[in-house]
């Protein structure tokens, strides 16, 4: 392994120097240290005394993702608390021990009330005979990834803002970025939600602007809720402005994070009261299974439909022959403005011919078929 630690960089530099001008300068470049958000590991070298650790980046504005670092053991804790130090110390002493120790909490805060991250520490020996023990956050043998909490959310979350323009976000409280909705990737600007999934949310503020990283990060750090109204900087330069509320939620004693969720400032817009509102007979097909999704007040009297025809039959067994569902299908796709002559067959018996307009709404899981009358 190839680890080259910064005090030997920094000395390295302050020869160079010394060789320009023949002066040794007095300030050397400090030692990393080592921070809780973003670590994914670390292990200590006991006969070196010295402790190497992997980042992934903190959860701040200027953050460097460093990789991996090693420095003095004293050095390399020092920007944590005097209880964290002792407690990372009493693992490793656990560990050297009895093979292996833990879970420990560190990272808590002073008065307990603030979920920590558990870390685990192992033994090992080396081939010749040194000895390093290797600290990760975990729960323990017998307990699942809290991560998988978070994970879980997601489909959860996704079922009720399905069919909802509201800007929904999700984020763990180390940071990381676990759901987005569709509205709220549309609101910000992001064309795929790949971009930002999976990576922490001080790391992606180009792409979702600095007012909404601030206020995230806020909540996690303080493990409160804010609600409010404002304008939110997104990261095309432009700003949109919604009403929010952030709530900050703990499923167990290390689990928890942040759950944004906003609308126009506004008010959300209920689609359903303009569809029922339309003076027009308007129906919306699924295109996979051309079954009847829904059907405005004025198709539901023109067409006499109840909830048990739409549930049970297609629309090619009750209002359309399947010649003129293809026509009118085929007129969607390809973007046509004209509507197109069609006889519909009402569930009363009795048979019209209407000029239906057909539009393709594109889905990810199945494109949607609006069948609108015009007079």
């Amino acid at each position: 392994m190839n680890v080259q630690p910064a005090q030997l960089r920094a000395v390295k530099n302050a020869e160079n120097a010394e060789g320009q001008d023949g002066q040794t300068p007095e300030v050397q470049e400090e030692s990393p240290a080592l921070n809780l958000a973003g670590l994914q590991f670390f292990f200590a070298d006991i006969n070196r005394k010295t402790i190497v650790w992997n980042e992934s980046g903190s959860q701040s504005f200027d953050s460097e993702i460093r990789g991996l670092c090693e420095a003095p053991s004293s050095e390399a804790l020092r920007l944590l608390t005097q209880e964290d130090r002792k407690n990372i110390l009493r693992l490793i002493q656990g560990a050297i021990r009895d093979g292996k120790a833990g879970p420990f909490d560190v990272g808590g805060g002073a008065d307990h009330r603030i979920p920590g991250i558990p870390l685990m520490a192992y033994r090992y020996e080396l081939q010749d005979g040194r000895l390093i023990v290797v600290c990760f956050p975990s729960l323990g043998e017998d307990s699942g990834n809290p991560g998988n909490i978070a994970l879980g959310l997601a489909p959860i979350l996704q079922h009720f803002v399905a069919n909802s323009n509201r800007c929904v976000c999700l984020v763990d409280n180390f940071g990381y970025v676990r759901f987005a909705s569709e509205g709220f990737l549309s609101s910000f600007g992001i064309p795929d939600a790949k971009l930002i999934l999976g990576r922490n949310i001080a790391h992606i503020q180009k792409r979702v602007g600095r007012t909404l990283v601030s206020l995230i990060l806020e909540s996690l750090t303080r493990r409160a809720s804010a609600t409010g109204r404002g304008k939110f900087l997104v990261g095309t330069g432009a700003a949109v402005e919604l009403t929010h509320n952030t709530m900050y939620f703990r499923i167990s004693g290390s689990f928890g994070g942040v759950l944004f969720s906003a609308g126009q400032a506004s008010g959300d817009v209920d689609f359903a009261k303009i569809f029922n509102l339309c003076s027009a007979p308007m129906v919306v097909v699924n295109t996979k299974n051309r079954m009847i999704l829904a059907a405005n007040k004025a198709a539901i009297k023109a067409y006499q439909l109840t909830p048990e025809i739409m549930d049970e039959k297609p629309i090619t067994e009750t209002l359309l022959h399947p010649k003129s569902y293809s026509t009118l299908l085929q007129a969607a796709e390809q973007e046509s403005d004209v509507p197109q002559p069609t006889v519909i067959n009402a569930m009363n018996g009795q048979s019209k011919k209407k000029r239906i307009k057909a539009t393709l709404l594109a889905d990810d899981r199945a494109p949607k078929l609006i069948l609108e009358a015009r007079s």
